[in-house]
């Protein structure tokens, strides 16, 4: 039996954006009798075990070792400290993968990552990955893979399953949840991000609380044991309004009504704007103009990327929430109705929203960073 194995490292909000492909890939006719194994990050181990445990015979999880594969700056470590624990851990991950003898490998990630090209050199007799412009990946692999022109990434995972299955690949962006959770009225905030330049002043998100219609209630995302739980809080939701995270795909892949907050950079074309051809109520609020540097370098881009997104006002986002979750008169599109214990169309609501207690948790918090990086932004 063909041993294969697909490497998938990456962020939450890239698995969303690609597990749809895993299974298309699983049941294609190239590899349905192959013995799959999948290479993960075990960030999102939770959403594969629960919902894409049939679609790999073996699930490899990297402990935190995933996280060395992308450098962050947040850590703060010497480049020189940080770049020697990655060829550490590195080799170590070679040498448990070649042991294993896998007949062929793929790494269907379409973004430059040279230390990845390095993990997967030679571990195979094939090795297969995205061909994206860099001719130093030449070496690293023995076929690439067209991902095509469109830039988002979630179609581009479907060019990608294409190339390597040689079948047609339509598979949608979606999550069917076993049980679909009971609607309520409210929109569920999402205010942290896995990057500090990613993340909306809090201040802004008390000030979104009081422009959001009376019908509706703001609730703070809680933070979860696993992805399904967290599946189940956006599934209960009116709409999302979060920062620029995986909480925007798991929106569009449950098809809630979602609005994200950018810095203007980040993701730009390859995470939103979402295509109309999918469909999905996706919208995406960036500032309306460069925010300039005020340090050279890596240090002073991250600081810009900061105040762009800082700059970017309540009163912004409620507009674009307005479109997207209510009608022209500014009321919701839908209302929770007691008598059916779901949210409804506006027209149909024959109950009363009176006694409707909202609930109102605390985000995670940047209120210093906001001071002293962006103080007019809480002004």
């Amino acid at each position: 039996m063909k041993k294969v194995l697909i490497v998938r490292l990456d962020a939450i909000g890239d698995y969303i954006l690609w597990r749809n492909c895993l299974r298309f890939i699983r049941n294609s006719r190239k590899y349905r009798d192959a013995h799959m194994t999948v290479l993960g990050n075990p960030a999102w181990r939770s959403l594969a075990e629960a919902f894409d445990a049939d679609c790999a015979d073996e699930w490899i999880w990297v402990a935190n070792r995933a996280n060395l594969f992308r450098k962050s700056i947040e850590n703060l470590l010497p480049y020189c400290v940080w770049h020697r624990r990655v060829r550490q851990e590195q080799g170590r991950l070679r040498k448990e993968l070649m042991a294993r003898k896998f007949d062929e490998v793929i790494s269907p990630t379409a973004f430059p990552d040279p230390l990845l090209d390095e993990l997967v050199q030679g571990i195979a007799p094939a090795v297969i990955g995205v061909a994206n412009g860099n001719p130093s990946r030449l070496s690293a692999y023995t076929r690439l893979l067209d991902a095509g022109g469109e830039p988002f990434v979630f179609l581009k995972n479907r060019r990608i399953a294409e190339e390597l299955t040689g079948e047609s690949c339509v598979v949608p962006l979606e999550l069917v949840l076993p049980e679909t959770p009971t609607r309520n009225n409210s929109v569920l905030f999402f205010a942290d991000a896995s990057h500090w330049t990613r993340r909306w002043p809090d201040c802004r998100w008390r000030e979104l609380e009081t422009l959001l219609p009376p019908e509706l209630a703001p609730r703070y995302a809680v933070k979860s044991r696993t992805l399904s739980e967290f599946a189940n809080q956006v599934a209960a939701s009116v709409a999302v309004v979060s920062n620029d995270t995986m909480a925007l795909h798991m929106a569009a892949a449950l098809n809630v009504p979602a609005v994200g907050v950018t810095n203007g950079c980040s993701g730009k074309n390859f995470f939103w704007p979402y295509p109309a051809s999918l469909g999905k109520k996706i919208a995406v609020v960036s500032p309306k103009e460069h925010v300039g540097g005020i340090l050279p370098g890596l240090a002073g881009r991250q600081i810009s990327q900061y105040r762009a997104i800082a700059s970017i006002s309540a009163q912004d986002v409620s507009s674009v929430f307005q479109t997207i979750a209510c009608q022209g008169n500014g009321k919701p599109r839908y209302v929770f109705d007691k008598g059916r214990g779901d949210m409804i169309p506006k027209k149909e609501s024959a109950s009363s929203l009176k006694g409707l207690v909202k609930w109102r948790g605390n985000p995670a918090t940047l209120s210093q960073m906001d001071e002293a990086i962006a103080p007019e932004a809480c002004k």
